[in-house]
């Protein structure tokens, strides 16, 4: 067995605390940073080689690197923006082409859905080659790594041990970020709330992108909850995994972090009717406790903010409301430029500087990727978004007994991220590519 994998197994509750602390460290210290994520990345394609995948190596390195992406940006470790892209998109490409790309399973649909997004770059404004470089990559490194995970992902039978070694990976840099919170967070008496998204608890980083990777801790608890995967040694540790990241996820105030995987997993809970394997219905009301008792808590020590936060959501049904936020705004203003360029779209990013233009105000990115890809891909865009829409609706149907569950859940989450959060991250498209693997169980 390779040395990672006997520490994943062996030694998961030391390494979580020596990834808190690795996160307190590398608050003040970029350079350490860098060397983490450059040294992960080259460690993990050693051992991707060396067993030409056998233990899937780059789904587990992968996972590791996606989990990894905030905590690089949010202390400026000198790596390219979209490193955790680019990380992931090569190591799961090495990890098909050394294992003979034997479970290869590339879908009509699929290729469609990226396939549809190239056209534009012909439309692009004839900027010196690294700034169209930077929009291209911007725009479209995050359909690429959804493609190139659902083609690695589609069809690879995972076991027990597969899935959890995945999720351990991706817990661990999860616990770093909360280490760079912790040390960076005022204290609890010189903690403001407001009605936005709160950067004092995102540790000066985007609130979005930080609730974002801590919500996806609810997607991996509830999957493991409810199909027994070990991810700690105890089940307690894992409520108290969930707890912290779920609660501080609260405390950014940046709502759709939090939403999502909640739907997800509520989606996942509502579709296990008729499953043969037994599900664990009792952890997931533990959960559901958890999640209640995380509100509770938080609503009152925001004094109520929490609940004046997310009671604003409903102002989205009242157009006048909808400069609130911006969100809604963006939105609809992508819509406008998809009318007034309907074939094509303005290119890759060209939307960036158009909203301006079309009256929001300053110069802003998207927040949907579906009304970008609308945008600034026109009528390949939408082409783009019903194949990828109809695809998960086919590999639903075409799914039985608990994989539709798995399939229903991680698929929902990174759609849903997709919706309110673009391809700001590689989780999201990760995610979603991840969905797709075929879960092997002993049913009871």
């Amino acid at each position: 067995m390779p040395f990672y994998l006997k520490q994943l197994e062996k030694y998961i509750p030391i390494l979580a605390v020596l990834h808190f602390l690795l996160g307190i460290l590398v608050s003040s210290r970029k350079d350490i940073a860098t060397i983490w994520g450059l040294g992960i990345f080259f460690y993990g394609l050693l051992y991707v080689i060396r067993y030409n995948n056998k233990h899937d190596e780059a789904s587990i390195f992968a996972s590791y690197l996606v989990g990894m992406e905030v905590v690089l940006r949010g202390v400026g470790a000198s790596v390219p923006w979209e490193y955790g892209k680019y990380s992931t998109i090569f190591l799961l490409v090495v990890g098909m082409i050394v294992e003979n790309v034997r479970y290869l399973r590339i879908n009509t649909l699929s290729v469609i859905y990226f396939i549809s997004l190239l056209p534009a770059i012909a439309i692009l404004p004839d900027y010196p080659f690294s700034i169209l470089r930077m929009m291209i990559s911007g725009a479209l490194s995050g359909p690429l790594c959804l493609f190139i995970s659902f083609i690695y992902f589609r069809g690879r039978i995972f076991s027990k041990v597969n899935v959890s070694n995945v999720f351990k990976s991706l817990t661990l840099p999860i616990i770093s970020l909360l280490g760079l919170i912790f040390v960076r967070a005022p204290s609890m008496q010189d903690l403001t709330f407001s009605s936005e998204a709160n950067f004092e608890m995102s540790a000066g980083f985007g609130p979005n992108q930080v609730s974002t990777l801590l919500g996806v801790s609810l997607i991996i608890v509830s999957l493991a909850r409810m199909f027994n995967l070990k991810i700690f040694p105890r089940p307690l540790y894992d409520y108290v995994f969930l707890s912290i990241s779920l609660g501080v996820a609260l405390l950014t105030f940046a709502r759709g972090g939090v939403i999502a995987p909640i739907i997800a997993v509520g989606f996942s809970y509502f579709i296990t009717k008729g499953v043969k394997y037994k599900i664990q219905y009792n952890k997931v009301f533990y959960i559901s406790v958890v999640l209640l008792g995380l509100y509770y808590f938080s609503s009152n020590f925001t004094k109520g903010m929490l609940d004046a936060r997310y009671t604003s959501l409903y102002n989205f049904i009242n157009p006048q409301e909808v400069s609130l936020t911006g969100r809604a705004r963006i939105m609809a203003l992508d819509l406008e430029i998809f009318k007034d360029n309907f074939l094509l779209g303005v290119g890759p990013n060209g939307a960036r500087d158009l909203r301006w233009k079309y009256g929001y105000g300053t110069v802003v990115g998207a927040h949907s990727e579906f009304t970008r890809m609308l945008a600034e891909h026109g009528l390949f865009g939408l082409v783009s978004l019903f194949s990828i829409l109809i695809l998960s609706f086919k590999e639903y149907r075409r799914r039985t007994d608990y994989n539709k569950v798995i399939l229903g859940c991680m698929s929902m989450f990174g759609i849903l991220t997709m919706f309110h959060s673009a391809f700001r991250l590689a989780l999201p498209g990760y995610i979603y590519g991840l969905s797709y693997i075929v879960l092997k169980l002993r049913e009871k």
